[in-house]
Order: C-alpha cells, then structure tokens, then sequence
C-alpha cells in the first residue's frame, strides 16, 4: 500500500516547514555548484547528500522553488543559471544545458547539436548534450546549413509553449560526401543526390570520370557556404547493399575515403617498432599475450595474459590487459588526429567497414598482429579468490603477441575439442575460464544489469547477397574478452580518480523514473512486488532474474530497458548505474573509438606531467563522441533495416511462424521465426476496436477481452517488404484466413501466455520498418559494439 504523504493535505504538520526549508537550501547549494549545468533530480540528490529515499520530496520542492522563479525548470532538469560572466560564448560547446529564454536575445545563449533538414525546408537540431527535445528549425534558418552540419542556435519562444531555434551558426561542414546522379550539361553540369536527401542539385565541373546518367561519387567542396563538389568516380547502380550504405554513411558524415594529408600522415608513419620508440617501457615480449577476436577481425587492440597466484582465499589471479598504443602515432592536432576525432567511431555494416583510421594504422602498426613487436598500455591488474579488485598498476610497454585466436577456438578448447596450432595455450584458455567466472560472480554480487538480449548478424552469400539474418552466436570465450575488458577499463578509471587527473569517463545515469513507473506497474499487475521510488541496480538485477521464465519476462524487459538512460561520455564522473561500477571509462579500443585515444593521451600527459588538457576541451571532445556514436549507430541500424527488407523482398505473399517481439499504439511487432527479422502488423489490420493498453502492454479489444500480447505465438503473411523504405508489412493469418483492414475474425486472437524469446522493443515514433534483433546502449549492454562485443 502506498504511504500517504505526510506533507499533504489537511494533516500536514507545522513542524515540517523548517525541515523543508533546510531541504530547499542544501538543493539550491547543489545547483548553485553546478555553475549552471542543469540536473536530474537523482543527480541533485546525489550532489546535495541525501538519502535516496527522499527522492519524492526532492521532486516535489525542486517544483516548488521553479514555480517560485528560485530555478529553472527544462523538461526533467532543474539548473540555477550561473552568472553572465560564466555562460558560453556563442559558438562554443559546454555541457550544461542552455535556460529557456522569454523573448530571443540576439547573441544569447543557445544550444550546439546536429541539424537534420526536411525534403520542405524545415529542420531539427538534435543537441548534443541530450538534455532536453530537439529543437524546430524554421526555413528561412534552416537553409543556412546543410543536412548534417553542426550547428548551433538560439533559444526563442515559439506557440504553444514550445521552443524553436533562430541565429543559426554552421560550426562544422559534417557532410564531405554525397552520391548522386551525374547530369553532364558542359559548365552547367550538376549531380542530383541519390535517396530522401535534403541537399538539392550539386553543381559540379564536367568530368571524364562519368557519363551522363551515371550513379557517382561527390567530393563536396570544404570551406564553401554554397553546395558544390566534384565527381571523384562511379559507383554501383541504386539500390545496391554497397551503395545504400555508402549513401547513409555520408548522410552521417563518415566517410569510406580519406583527405590526402590524412593518408599522407598515415604513409609516413613507420611499420615497425623503431628503438626510439622502446625507451621507457617495460619490455614484455616473453609474457604469453594472446588477441581474441571474430574469425574476420582484422585490426586487434587487445592482448591478454592470466596466471593464477597462489591457492585458496590468499590466491588470486594477475592479468594483463595490453591495449595497442595508438596515441603514439596518432598525435594531437595533426590531421589523422582530427580526422579521427571528426568521426569518432569506425562504423560496422554487413559488407563494409568504414575505419576511424586508415588501414595502415588499424591494420598495421597499430594493430597487435601475432609475432611482432608492437607498442602498448597495460592494465597489470591483481584480482583476489573472489572476483574483487586488489592493486592495479598502468604503464606503457613493448609486447609481442604469441597468437592470433578466435572465439570459436577458444571456446572449442574450453570444450575439450583440439585446436589445431592453439594446444599450448590450452591451460591458459583454463585459466582465463576460471577468473572470468570469479569476475561475473563479482559483478552480479555488485547489482550489474545484464539483460542479455541477442544481436543480429546478417550472413552474406558469396556474392554479396543477403541470404540470412541470425542471432549472433555469443559463447564462453566472448564472455571472457568481455570481463576482462570491464576490469580493464574500470583499473584506469580508478587510476584517473585516485590520482584526481582529469579524463573522459563513461557514465550511465538513474533510470528515467516515468518509464520506470510504467515498467513497475506492468509488473505489479503480474504479481511481482515492485518497491516504490528510485531502484538500486542491485534490486533491478535480482528482478530481473525473479521474472525470468515468466509469460511477460519479454514485455517487462522491454520496458525496463526503455527506462535506463543511454551512456554517454563526459568528463565529470556520476558512475555507471547498469555496470553498478562507482568509475568506469574506455580504455581498450582506441583503434576504433576516439575516447579510448583520448585517455591514452591523458595517461601519458599524467606521466609527464607536464601541462594538462582543459577541462573545456575534455567536455566538447566528450559531447562530440557521444554523438558520433549515437550517428553511427544510427547509420548501422538503418542498414541493418534495409537488409531485413531486401531479405524479405523475396517472400512477399508467403507465410511463417511467428511470436510477437513488441506491442505499441501503431501495431504488433512480430519476429518471424525462420530469421532474427521483425515486421509490423498495424492495429488497423486487427479489426475495429483494438487499442493499446499501457497496463497491460498489450492491444486489446475491450467489448471481447480479445488482446495480443508479447510472447503470443501468431502466423503471419509478408504483405509487403521496401529495402528503400527500410519496412516491412505484415498481416496476420488465423484460421487459414489472412486479416486486412476491416477484417473483425475473432477466431483464435490474442493467444497468451506463450513461451518468451528474445527480442526489442519498439523504436521511437515506430513504424513499419523492417528491424533486426538488437538492443541499444542503455547501459545493460557489454564490452564494445564490434567483435560481437556489445556497448557499455
């Protein structure tokens, strides 16, 4: 039963309003220190010391002091505006979160973020600090930029209560890259871009490199505040998985090329260790390191190497985790560090790779290739009988890898089985099982949420067509890359922390209490015991494992990962809620995130010690990261989409098994059972009546108490499949009887209390899009996004 408020109501005590006074002064000391960055109300409890009990009340004076004009208020954020002299000069990037304005303050403050313009003129700017809705970008504003461009605009009052952006600034030309089609018209020539581009007609030079009609490849010219380029070559024909990937990675400003001072720069880099390069590092070229990778994998940043210490509860284990030393070669501000940190992330398709840096380094010097010398970072950690942390020390050295293994290789030892080439390392491999088992046990104790959802993998055949979509097998050694990557990572944090140096961390903040009120109330409607208020990672984990097996296990995952937040990097440290980890950064793939580079870096300037890098510095190179993951992700998942679609192009008209993977207003998410696929049903095919009911997280029918819920077993028909739309349509099929819009069968609906399988939840502003299995970074995820290792 829930606690009546004593604060409320007739009964409210006069003996409380000193009390509440007290709380109103400590929260207002908390956001007067946070210099204007505006807060979550868990954040404010955390900065202002108390309890998280109290987390109700805290909202509740926090709206009280807004109301009152003591703060601002911007969605679920509350900030006390730092004083003029302190706030961003226009132009700049800072984490804080920029106050509504009344009327619109020419040169006022404002807010940074990526600009995605319409086909009609209008456009959005999504902000980089992720603290509040994007912003609505008129026309007349929008046509001052191109679509990917980032920008930054400022804050005006718009009808209805609402915001929208004005003064727009193009900070950095995103899009460097188009494709299109080539019109050869002599001086006049132009290319027309290929898909829903908002960009118009690209006057270029006439060219040799292109016939008239051809699909080419556009250099767009740098520097220009008009849209114009040149035809660098042709392409394949629309449509083509190559182009369309290309075509989307553009969009998001990557890039399958690179500048020429970039590649210049990476040219002249040496491919070996020099003696130079060896002065003052440990050499550790007799440790057994061995790479764990994917079967494919081509650039390996991590090594590792475990021995067991002793026996008993005074044994442990050692392990070293090298992580290739890239910062020595990539050198900041030079061009492949700017090209680097311009995209962020190397980004992952089916059938392409688009490298943060060229391949010279990821697959060359910077890469841990077996049986040569090769510079690195260490993590020498010392882990007791019990999975917990002892001593760590960090330091550069010189290694050679004995091997380059696989997971399967790993696994199959583990197994028994003989791997050829790999039978000396057979003890090791034991040994690596043993502390990867202390290592989870460890972090479960800790309250570490893992909802352990399957990824997609889209297999190609041997001419670059789709011939399937699988979960991704994940086996024993997946597991112990992963553990001994969050070991690693969370060493140096506490490195950073101990030492009070400044870094890039990875944070992962309380859950969005809304949504998790939503997941709460599904669950107590099921029978689970849910407490009220704010939810440790302890008690979320052991929920998670009270409802498996459940009939709604499914439905309940899925709402509880749409309340965790998205981690995201930034230089103040508030923890990492789903790891339960109190520091936590990246450290192990700097070969393919710019982040992991940049704490590399910062661990050699803490060494040096000389000058340190701005904590400005640190907060725009944090903010740029965390949204060139998200584009990147994007940009992965859309052609993950296509994929789907193009696979089911082929089966339009036939019927499969299938179990309902999400339920939302739209319709039935449903994942066919031949592929790790997912296609919509719309609510208007089931018949009148149907409505979604957030209770329940089902669509029901209230006259019949006819609903469809997650897990139901159903049969559908592939209506429809658009790779250029990226959807798929699908019908349901009962009694041998395929449902349209219109068709009120009641025969057999709404099965329930069917088995679960894994699967998502439904995408924001869902429609019917052909969508594979998946999930996003919320926190609950693991290691890394490539290798098949996932997010944290």
């Amino acid at each position: 039963m829930k606690r009546r408020d004593p604060e409320r109501g007739p009964e409210r005590s006069p003996d409380r309003a000193p009390e509440k006074r007290d709380r109103s002064e400590a929260l207002l000391a908390a956001l007067r220190a946070a210099q204007g960055k505006a807060l979550s109300v868990g954040e404010v409890v955390q900065r202002a010391r108390l309890h998280p009990g109290e987390r109700t009340q805290v909202k509740r004076i926090l709206r009280d002091l807004a109301r009152q004009g003591l703060v601002q208020r911007d969605e679920k954020r509350f900030s006390v505006p730092a004083p003029r002299s302190e706030t961003a000069e226009p132009g700049t990037l800072r984490a804080g979160k920029a106050p509504r304005l009344a009327p619109p303050v020419r040169g006022g403050p404002g807010i940074t973020g990526t600009l995605t313009r319409h086909r009609d003129g209008y456009g959005f700017v999504a902000r980089l600090d992720r603290k509040g809705e994007d912003v609505f970008v008129p026309p007349d504003e929008a046509a001052q930029a191109f679509d990917g461009d980032l920008v930054r605009v400022e804050l005006a009052p718009a009808r209805g209560g609402r915001t929208l952006g004005r003064n727009l600034r193009v900070l950095e030309r995103r899009r460097r890259w188009a494709l299109g089609t080539y019109h050869a018209r002599g001086k006049m020539s132009f290319v027309l871009p290929a898909g829903p581009e908002a960009l118009g007609t690209i006057p270029v030079p006439e060219t040799d490199a292109a016939a008239d009609g051809d699909l080419v490849k556009v250099a767009l010219q740098p520097g220009t505040g008009r849209l114009e380029g040149r035809v660098v070559e042709r392409v394949g024909a629309p449509g083509e998985p190559r182009v369309e990937a290309l075509r989307v990675a553009y969009g998001k400003g990557f890039s399958d090329l690179f500048p020429d001072p970039v590649r210049q720069e990476a040219e002249a880099v040496p491919d070996h260790v020099t003696a130079a390069d060896r002065e003052g590092r440990r050499d550790l070229t007799g440790l057994r390191l061995v790479t764990i990778d994917g079967a494919d994998a081509r650039d390996f940043d991590d090594a590792v190497f475990v021995e067991r210490l002793g026996t008993g509860k005074k044994g442990g284990w050692r392990l070293v985790v090298a992580i290739a030393d890239v910062a020595h070669y990539v050198r900041k501000g030079q061009p492949l560090d700017d090209e680097a940190r311009r995209r962020g992330t190397s980004v992952y398709f089916p059938s392409l790779v688009l490298p943060m840096l060229p391949e010279r380094l990821s697959n060359g010097i910077c890469s841990l290739n077996p049986q040569v010398d090769r510079l690195c970072l260490v993590a020498d950690m010392r882990i007791d009988d019990r999975g917990e942390a002892g001593g760590a020390e960090i330091y550069p050295a010189v290694m050679r890898s004995v091997a380059r293994c696989t997971y399967d290789e790993v696994a199959a030892s583990l197994a028994g089985e003989r791997v050829a080439g790999k039978e000396h390392l057979r003890a090791d491999f034991a040994v690596m099982a043993d502390l990867q088992e202390r290592l989870g046990a460890m972090r479960a104790r800790r309250g570490s949420i893992d909802f352990d959802l399957p990824e997609a993998k889209v297999v190609l055949g041997p001419e670059g067509q789709v011939a399937s979509i699988e979960k991704r097998p994940r086996n024993r050694a997946h597991r112990i890359v992963e553990e001994f990557m969050l070991a690693a990572n969370e060493a140096v944090a506490r490195h950073f922390g101990e030492r009070q140096l400044p870094t890039i961390y990875r944070v992962h903040g309380l859950p969005d209490e809304e949504k998790l009120d939503s997941f709460r109330e599904l669950a107590q409607a099921h029978g689970f015991q849910v407490p009220e208020g704010p939810l440790s990672p302890a008690a979320l984990n052991a929920l998670l494992h009270r409802i498996q097996g459940h009939a709604q296990q499914r439905a309940m995952n899925q709402l509880l990962l749409r309340a965790m937040m998205q981690a995201i990097y930034s230089p103040e440290n508030i923890g990492h809620f789903g790891l339960a980890a109190e520091s936590y950064l990246h450290f192990t793939s700097p070969i393919r995130r710019y982040p992991d580079l940049i704490v590399h870096r910062l661990l050699w300037e803490g060494w040096a010690g000389g000058e340190r890098t701005r904590e400005r510095e640190l907060t725009e190179a944090a903010l740029l990261s965390s949204e060139r993951e998200r584009a990147a992700m994007q940009a992965e998942r859309e052609i993950q989409a296509f994929y789907a679609a193009l696979l089911l192009s082929a089966h339009v008209g036939e019927r499969f098994p299938g179990v309902v993977a999400s339920v939302a207003e739209v319709g039935l998410f449903v994942e066919l059972g031949p592929w790790f696929v997912e296609g919509l049903v719309k609510t208007e095919t089931l018949g009148d009546g149907f409505a979604f009911d957030p209770r329940l997280h089902a669509l029901a029918e209230p006259r019949s108490g006819r609903a469809y819920r997650v897990g139901d077993a159903v049969e559908i028909e592939v209506a429809a499949a658009s790779p250029a739309r990226r959807q798929v349509d699908l019908l349901l099929v009962e009694g041998g009887r395929t449902l349209r819009s219109g068709d009120l069968s009641a025969a057999g609906r709404g099965q329930r209390g069917r088995e679960e399988r894994g699967g998502r939840g439904p995408a924001r502003g869902a429609a019917a899009k052909g969508r594979v299995g998946g999930k996003r970074d919320k926190g609950g995820g693991k290691h890394g996004g490539r290798k098949g290792r996932r997010r944290r």
